[in-house]
């Protein structure tokens, strides 16, 4: 049986360039910590020198860390990889262009020995290299740092800031969506059925780079992926149309994702020139039982919302504001970072 308190799976997939910084920061930790901790590096069939990189940093090294190769299959099927092969107790997801702050993540490594909580919460930060900035992401305002609490968070939580019990997705055969990209959401939701209770920790461990012009999250890379976050957004409705009625508390998380994946998959489809594809998600939307909510920011959702509800009455106008909306739309997303 292994003593390993926590599992680190690393998406690897042609980052050359990058991956050395997330390596260097695990050899970075307190010797006296590598007994409780496992670096597996899953390569998803990358054509680059990634494994070379990583296996000349390893040299040197006592840490833990094993390279499993595999024919390249997505984010989803390297953290499926990485649940199945995991023998620590609990899992934490850090893509190999990312790293760790190390005297956080010493400190998580103290606090995961003491406790037997089914979701951990930290923080984390945005690392815009675009412009040289970093925001960091705290949960403060709504969680109470230290204490364990039943239940789920009442709000969404991003996937750089949780660590799951490893018991819970490999007993609940969690799987996410293979070939597929933007599966974070199907990684923060599908476990949260399972979860019983949860602690929030303020550590800032997560350092999340973003600004490569390849990204997933690159607003060029996301239009041309637009089937993708679609089959993302589908699934999370059919977890909804499956536990909104017996579920109230989990409801209500995934309700607030699914406004968020809703108004960026129909972004996606203005900037595609896509309007059938809106009204065909509002469509299915409304079978799954989800109700779409009008927000002050979401108003070109909204915008698309009204003309399907009333039958495309404005139709002939729809498209000529839509067009010019599209437009503005990229501009801002390039301001934002998403270049």
């Amino acid at each position: 049986m292994s003593n390993k308190i926590l599992t680190i799976t690393v998406p690897t997939y042609n980052i050359e360039n990058y991956i050395g910084k997330c390596i260097e920061s695990f050899k970075a930790v307190n010797s006296d910590y590598y007994s409780d901790f496992e670096v597996l590096i899953i390569n998803d069939g990358s054509t680059d020198n990634s494994v070379q990189v990583v296996e000349n940093l390893m040299e040197d090294s006592n840490l833990d860390l094993r390279i499993i190769t595999k024919e390249n299959g997505g984010h989803g099927s390297t953290i499926n990889r990485g649940i199945k092969e995991a023998s620590g107790k609990y899992f934490k997801v850090i893509d190999g262009d990312d790293w760790i702050n190390v005297p956080e993540f010493e400190s998580l490594l103290d606090k995961l020995k003491e406790i037997n909580t089914d979701l951990v919460i930290s923080d984390y930060t945005e690392q815009h290299v675009y412009n040289n900035s970093t925001v960091l992401k705290e949960f403060s305002s709504y969680l109470t740092p230290n204490l364990e609490t039943r239940g789920i968070p009442t709000k969404w939580t991003p996937m750089h800031a949780l660590v799951y019990k490893t018991s819970i997705l490999k007993d609940n055969a969690i799987t996410i969506s293979e070939n597929t990209f933007y599966v974070d959401q199907e990684y923060t939701m599908l476990p949260l059925q399972f979860v019983e209770n949860y602690i929030y920790y303020k550590l800032d461990i997560y350092q999340y780079f973003l600004g490569r012009a390849d990204q997933s999250m690159n607003i060029a890379v996301m239009k041309k992926r637009a089937d993708h976050h679609e089959r993302v957004t589908k699934r999370i409705l059919d977890l909804y149309k499956e536990i909104h009625v017996k579920n109230t508390e989990l409801e209500k998380v995934v309700s607030d994702s699914l406004q968020y994946l809703v108004n960026m998959q129909n972004i996606l489809y203005v900037m595609n020139d896509e309007l059938e594809k809106v009204y065909n998600l509002f469509s299915y939307a409304e079978k799954s039982g989800f109700k779409f909510k009008f927000e002050t920011d979401t108003k070109t959702s909204n915008l698309l919302y009204i003309n399907y509800k009333t039958k495309y009455l404005f139709n002939p106008v729809i498209k000529n504001l839509v067009k010019r909306k599209a437009n503005s739309l990229e501009k801002e997303f390039q301001e934002k970072g998403f270049l």
